[in-house]
């Protein structure tokens, strides 16, 4: 009977140990994306207890409630676009390149769901996500928040925006893009098998291995890469070349490929992509020559947003009045959220590189007269400055002072006289002022204005004492001694220069 109970307390002690060694073994990257995504977990996840809070709960919906819309008005309806307009070309399943495109797997997804490596290029850090489960409880709220604000502008409009991802992406314990990517895979259905961190051309990157539910093995890269000329864009070019050809996609990139800067990037998409789907923020329309690219235009061409200090381009403006347009849009693309007003061009390449059917290919019509040659080189773009708002300078007073005397023996102090009379004015104009003050009364000493003046009404003081102008005069017995006290204003007989008006702010307030 002894050795019986022995044997059996033996064996709960086993078990007993085994569900400890179980409950300490940390979540896994599918598990913390899903945390993330604010997908149930089951019970014996060692993340399913943090789901249970109210905060996580608030998480979990907003979250949710914001995936919702971005599913109803835009990302289901670019699937079924994707397949009726991409599907049918084999190198859609190949490589794709999203670069400036930071963390936005989301967006690619929807119209290369197939794609065999994905890479993604931006500025934003990679960072980590440490385990949830070892988080204290009252950081998890604040980092959850975080994560919410670095995904809201992208699930409702459909782009990040880097400038306002940077303080979010370094808020809290998940830091970087990996967080937003593990959620946007979590989202979109897919499932996580490994995570490594990267360098193959020296810059810090990640590679994530995944694939859909009973779907093959796909690979995402993200790199943190600076991609205008120089040796950082030469050694990423040179890496993502090895990969062979494929597809690029081109949303929101600020116009960048425009600008001679970015001139590799740019050569390096044209020489070796089968198939470009870009908004007019990517690579120039002028830049697809008609002999080596099929062009389909798909929604409406408008002016670029006035942040870019951009005009539209005459070519592309033309070629959306031709027959390579073919229809519009029923989602928002790139900087124009609306369907309304968004664009997009498809690019295919006509020398041999592109696989599909003969009769899927469009044929690219003739252009008409109207529309421009393409024939000529890539004129130098010039470079997009933006331009901030520079604050003026007030001036608190400009002073009125008489022109210099020649050069005496100073007197002794005690000699100085107590009144000095100045002699009566000649008839001969006096001498101009310099350009940045007025021209001086005559024989008095005027106080400098109590109130600021504008650059503004500098400029009108000065030009009402032009030399063009004689000088007003004051007759001799209205002078008043150099050392007397300096009368009030309303003691100064009126003179024909009328007195600058006071300064007042932006907002018409008067300036104190």
């Amino acid at each position: 009977m002894t050795f019986r109970l022995l044997t059996i307390l033996l064996l709960l002690g086993i078990s007993s140990q085994r569900t400890a060694a179980a409950e300490t073994l940390p979540s896994t990257a599918q598990e913390q994306a899903s945390f993330l995504a604010g997908l149930p977990l089951p019970k014996q996840s060692p993340l399913y207890p943090l789901q249970q809070s109210s905060e996580y709960r608030q998480h979990q919906k907003e979250l949710q409630d914001q995936w919702a819309f971005c599913r109803r008005i835009r990302y289901e309806t670019m699937q079924q676009w994707g397949r009726d307009h991409l599907g049918q070309y084999a190198g859609t399943r190949g490589v794709l390149r999203y670069l400036f495109g930071g963390p936005d797997f989301l967006n690619a997804y929807a119209f290369f769901p197939d794609t065999r490596v994905m890479v993604l290029g931006g500025l934003e850090p990679v960072g980590e996500v440490p385990p949830p489960e070892a988080l204290h409880v009252e950081a998890l709220s604040p980092t959850l928040r975080a994560l919410r604000d670095a995904l809201h502008t992208s699930l409702y409009c459909g782009y990040f925006i880097t400038n306002e991802m940077k303080p979010q992406l370094v808020q809290g314990s998940f830091q970087g893009v990996l967080p937003v990517l593990y959620t946007e895979l979590a989202l979109t259905g897919n499932c996580i098998q490994s995570v490594q961190m990267v360098r193959p051309f020296g810059s810090p990157g990640v590679e994530i291995i995944y694939h859909r539910p009973g779907g093959p093995e796909q690979t995402l890269y993200y790199f943190q890469a600076d991609l205008s000329n120089g040796k950082e864009c030469k050694n990423f070019l040179a890496w993502l070349g090895d990969l062979g050809d494929g597809c690029s996609y081109l949303k929101a990139a600020s116009y960048l490929l425009s600008r001679s800067a970015f001139s590799e990037t740019r050569n390096f998409l044209l020489r070796s992509s089968r198939l470009i789907l870009q908004d007019d923020s990517g690579i120039p329309f002028r830049s697809f020559l008609p002999g080596d690219w099929q062009i389909q235009l798909f929604g409406v061409y408008t002016e670029p947003l006035e942040i870019f200090k951009l005009r539209q381009e005459p070519e592309l403006e033309a070629a959306y009045r031709t027959a390579l347009f073919r229809g519009g849009l029923p989602f928002g693309a790139g900087y124009h959220v609306n369907a309304n007003d968004a664009n997009l061009l498809l690019a295919l390449r006509t020398n041999g590189q592109v696989t599909a059917d003969a009769d899927m290919l469009p044929t690219q019509m003739t252009a008409p007269p109207a529309v421009p040659a393409f024939s000529a080189p890539t004129p130098k773009p010039t470079p997009i400055r933006i331009r901030k708002a520079l604050p003026v300078p007030i001036r608190k007073a400009i002073p009125v002072c008489t022109p210099k005397a020649k050069k005496e023996k100073k007197p002794k102090r005690e000699d100085m006289p107590q009144e000095a009379v100045l002699p009566a004015p000649s008839a001969t104009p006096a001498p101009s002022p310099p350009p940045s003050m007025p021209a001086p009364s005559q024989g008095r000493l005027v106080e400098p204005p109590a109130s600021p003046i504008t650059p503004a009404e500098e400029v009108r003081v000065t030009e009402s004492n032009s030399p063009l102008q004689p000088a007003s005069t004051m007759p001799v017995k209205e002078q008043p001694s150099l050392v007397e006290a300096a009368p009030t204003p309303e003691a100064l007989p009126a003179v024909p220069v009328e007195p600058p008006p006071l300064p007042t702010t932006s907002e018409g307030k008067p300036i104190d």
